[in-house]
């Protein structure tokens, strides 16, 4: 069975290597997992960071990113 962990983001730059650091640490218990990330429209290095955690993680990671659908 295959676990899907999916986090909505805007702005959480800041927060999101924690989770990161989680799902690594974790990954040697539930190896058939990946992680589904929805950006919507984050002006920070959100895109950059999880560019990064995509070519070097173990696991798989899926980056999907939209212009910004809430008021500003």
């Amino acid at each position: 069975m295959k676990i899907s962990v999916v986090t909505a983001t805007y702005n959480r730059e800041k927060l999101l290597p924690k989770l990161y650091e989680s799902l690594k640490q974790n990954y040697h218990s539930f190896q058939n997992f990946e992680w589904i990330i929805i950006d919507d429209g984050s002006k920070d290095n959100t895109k950059e960071l999880v560019s990064n955690w995509i070519n070097e993680s173990n696991f798989i990671i899926k980056y999907f990113y939209q212009e910004n659908s809430g008021k500003m």
